[in-house]
């Protein structure tokens, strides 16, 4: 009974510990398990952070190589912006030009207009041609009233001539210049871009201007005064009204010449009126150094008489030293020496009778050795 209760006993505690046994092999290996794959798991941690790092290094060299091109993006943004800025002034600016030029053409349009106007009536083209002149007259230095008439009317009621202007030129001579000038077809053909249209107007306009020579030479303005020239000159404001009117008939001037009528352009003429003007300031020294002689004559004259007066004054002068000297002599020698003599007898009262010395210096001449050479 004890034998088989132990034996019993035992088989069950054997069975217990194996059973033990095995459940502690089961544990060990599942605690194997669990290490491994906790071991799996760090080093993938390690991994992953080793991962992260190399990233993040990656990421700073990244940065690092993006960094210029950021800053270069930068200052192009910022170009960018300011060149936007410009160009808006710019386009702003740019639009007030073309508003001031938009008022500027029509400004020119309604002045053209009004000039065109005023140029299809022949006073007007003549008093346009006056105005050149003045400028002209202005540059030459020539003072209207003195060097020049305008609207100098002469002749009788009948056949008065009154030319734009007269030239006066020193020594009596005048200059008779007449402004009005062909216009109408020199402009239509200067507005026109088609030959065909132009080319005809030109003739036209070198045509009216051989009329107004002939108009000119039919006045005959030279015999209205016996100190004119025998010739008119007829002043064209614009080079391109002869130019144009010579391309067309290129004998024109040497008609005009045989007719005693002078075409002048502005370069022509304003050698002409500087001629003219160089010869009245060479008048004027003229006047000037004869009216310069006259008064150095006078002056010398004025200087010869002043001279006799100061050698009167010092033969005075002399004179009356030698008066002087004489009676101051005589003072010392009769009345001073005879007090003395009082004196010393014991005459009571007696004053103090002693002179100055005498007036040795003599006035000095006048030099006019000079003014007499």
């Amino acid at each position: 009974m004890d034998i088989t209760t132990l034996a019993v006993g035992l088989a069950l505690g054997l069975t217990l510990g194996l059973a033990y046994a095995f459940h502690l092999r089961a544990a060990a290996d599942s605690a194997h398990v669990a290490l491994a794959q906790s071991e799996g798991r760090l080093q993938q941690l390690e991994q992953h952070n080793r991962d992260l790092a190399a990233a993040a290094q990656r990421q700073q060299s990244l940065d690092d190589l993006l960094r210029p091109m950021a800053e270069g993006l930068s200052s192009v943004t910022r170009a960018a912006q300011e060149a936007d800025r410009r160009r808006v002034e710019a386009e702003t600016r740019i639009q007030t030009e073309i508003e001031n030029i938009k008022t500027s053409n029509e400004y020119l349009g309604s002045a053209t207009r009004q000039l065109v106007a005023a140029m299809s009536r022949g006073q007007s083209r003549g008093q346009w041609g006056e105005m050149q002149l003045e400028q002209l007259l202005s540059h030459a230095g020539l003072v209207e009233g003195v060097h020049f008439r305008r609207q100098d009317t002469r002749g009788g009621n009948e056949n008065a001539l009154r030319p734009d202007l007269v030239v006066l030129m020193p020594g009596g001579g005048e200059v008779l210049v007449d402004a009005k000038f062909p216009w109408d077809a020199f402009f239509e053909a200067m507005g026109s871009d088609d030959q065909a249209v132009r080319l005809p107007l030109l003739q036209k306009h070198s045509r009216d201007l051989a009329a107004r020579v002939n108009e000119l030479a039919r006045k005959d303005y030279a015999a209205s005064s016996a100190i004119t020239p025998d010739f008119v000159i007829l002043f064209l404001p614009l080079e391109p009204l002869l130019s144009t009117a010579l391309d067309q008939d290129g004998l024109l001037l040497e008609k005009a010449f045989s007719k005693r009528v002078i075409p002048a352009t502005p370069t022509t003429m304003v050698g002409l009126l500087r001629t003219i003007g160089f010869a009245w300031n060479r008048h004027d020294l003229a006047v000037n150094a004869e009216e310069i002689r006259n008064l150095s004559r006078e002056m010398l004259a004025r200087l010869g008489i002043m001279v006799g007066h100061l050698n009167d004054t010092g033969d005075q002068l002399r004179r009356a030293v030698d008066s002087y000297n004489r009676l101051v002599g005589s003072f010392d020698s009769r009345v001073v020496s005879q007090a003395r003599r009082i004196a010393e007898l014991g005459v009571p009262g007696a004053a103090d009778l002693s002179l100055r010395a005498g007036i040795d210096e003599q006035p000095r001449s006048v030099r006019t050795e000079a003014i007499e050479s």
